[in-house]
């Protein structure tokens, strides 16, 4: 169950890492938003919205880690992202939410009105420039995984994600918290579980990583990572 946590919204922008061109900060954007949002938890594993459910509101994840699902025709369960701290998720162009979002550890959320959000986007230019920046760069990550998908080696697809995970924690060759499954992350990336078991253990025995456990991960070796990853 979604937990609604009282309090104010004022200070949780303070650390958005949007770059400093964008149309409009992102610290104005959510102090547009603030007076209509809701602070909520959920636990690890816990559903935030299902496919097909009625789009009312937007999020932005606060803290944690959430992974987006879609269900195909034949049954299976899809892992199309993963999502960290300050990024949006739910705010879709149609009535209906078109992934499933799931916690992949307790999270905390802010909830946002879709109605408050569209009469923004209508009565403010800044914000909705701004929007449709956030949007667009999510469509150049949705193609750059895309071709990965379509063209890249296990070796080549495992290097762009550690590496991937690592910028969007902002770390250059720290300890990366994954708090997904090896079988999500083979899931997401088209492969199967072993052959991330088996890369993974290749990257470590070649000195580009440090696995210190299943969760934690260090990147040595960052040139060795790009060498590998090449151009997506």
């Amino acid at each position: 169950m979604l937990q609604t946590v009282p309090g104010t919204l004022a200070n949780d922008h303070d650390t958005m890492p949007w770059t400093k061109d964008a149309y409009v900060s992102t610290a104005r954007a959510f102090d547009l938003l603030a007076g209509h949002g809701t602070r909520l938890t959920v636990k690890r594993g816990q559903e935030i919205f299902a496919e097909g459910d009625t789009a009312e509101s937007g999020y932005r994840l606060v803290d944690g880690s959430i992974r987006l699902v879609k269900l195909m025709v034949d049954g299976r369960r899809q892992v199309c992202e993963f999502l960290n701290a300050d990024d949006l998720l739910g705010f879709e162009t149609d009535d209906e939410y078109y992934f499933s979002a799931e916690a992949v550890s307790d999270c905390a959320l802010v909830r946002y009105s879709r109605r408050a959000v569209e009469t923004l986007l209508t009565e403010d230019k800044a914000f909705a420039r701004h929007v449709r920046k956030v949007t667009a760069r999510g469509l150049q990550d949705a193609y750059q995984r895309m071709v990965l998908l379509c063209h890249k080696s296990a070796q080549e697809r495992i290097a762009w994600f550690l590496l991937t995970m690592a910028d969007r924690a902002g770390i250059e060759t720290g300890y990366i918290h994954l708090p997904m499954t090896r079988t999500d992350i083979a899931n997401y990336l088209g492969m199967a579980i072993e052959t991330v078991s088996r890369v993974l253990g290749q990257f470590k025995q070649n000195g580009a990583i440090i696995q210190k456990s299943l969760n934690r991960i260090q990147v040595v070796d960052r040139d060795a990572l790009e060498l590998v990853r090449g151009e997506v």
